[in-house]
Formats: structure tokens, sequence, C-alpha cells
């Protein structure tokens, strides 16, 4: 199976031809230059899009992201795609719903707990993590007495 594309594991990209993910700042900075391409104060943004002035210049300083809605808005008032303004917006949006970890300590045994990882890592990495999770003794032997919550 060495050289076949294995169902159940994603392919994860290298990154060259997916869009880049903006920071808030770049976001702003994107939304600023498109404004002022059009020649638009932020007030006259907020009036094109129909929103708060307040929320353009949240964009415009990078102090957040838009919600979808809004970001439609911005896009139609700016003429252009909402993935061309704010690229990989689903990515980012279960990235930012989601905590890149997250442990719970089970109630029942101190001495384990629930692991979530949510972050993007290397392959070598991931296998190390999935090692280490395999052969997590402590774990086997808590589950096979019971104590697992």
């Amino acid at each position: 199976m060495s050289g076949k594309n294995r169902p159940h594991l994603p392919v994860v990209s290298d990154g060259k031809d997916a869009p880049k993910q903006l920071t808030k700042e770049q976001f702003g900075q994107r939304v600023y230059n498109l404004m002022l391409k059009k020649g638009w104060t932020q007030s006259e943004l907020a009036r094109q899009a129909d929103m708060p002035r307040d929320s353009i210049s949240l964009y415009v300083r990078g102090r957040t992201f838009p919600q979808p809605h809004n970001l439609q808005k911005l896009a139609e008032a700016l003429d252009v795609d909402p993935e061309q303004l704010l690229p990989n917006y689903a990515e980012m949006a279960i990235q930012m719903d989601s905590p890149v970890i997250d442990i719970k300590v089970s109630s029942q045994n101190p001495k384990i707990a629930w692991l979530r990882v949510n972050r993007l890592v290397t392959t070598r990495t991931a296998l190390s993590i999935a090692e280490l999770l395999n052969n997590d003794e402590d774990v086997a032997d808590a589950t096979r007495s019971g104590d697992a919550a």
C-alpha cells in the first residue's frame, strides 16, 4: 500500500497550491487597500456595505474577522469574491471555534485525560504523537480495570 492513497488518511497539501490564511492584520490591510483603490473612506465603505462604521474600523485595524454575512457584504461592496477577500475562511472559522489543544481530566481517574488536538503539524510529528498514544499503557490499564471516564 506504499504507493497508494489511503482513504482513511486525508491528503495534506504542501501549501503551495492552497490559498494563504491571512492574519487579522493582513485582512485589515487588504480591506484598507481595496477601499483606497475605490477612493473610499471607512465611512463610505460602511455605507456601501450597509454595515456600521465601527465594524469597518475593527476590520481595517486588524482587530477581528467579519462574520460570514458581513464578509459577503464587504466583498460585494468591494467587487471581489469573499474567498479572494479572505482566503480559507471556512477553515479559519473551524480553528477559531475549536481550541488548538483541549485537555479534560477524567473525573473518575485524575491520572487519565481526554486530549483533542486541532493543529497542523508535520507528518513526522503526527506519527510520533500517534505512537505515543498507542503505547500509553496507563490508559490501557485504566480502561481494562473500568476506571476510564
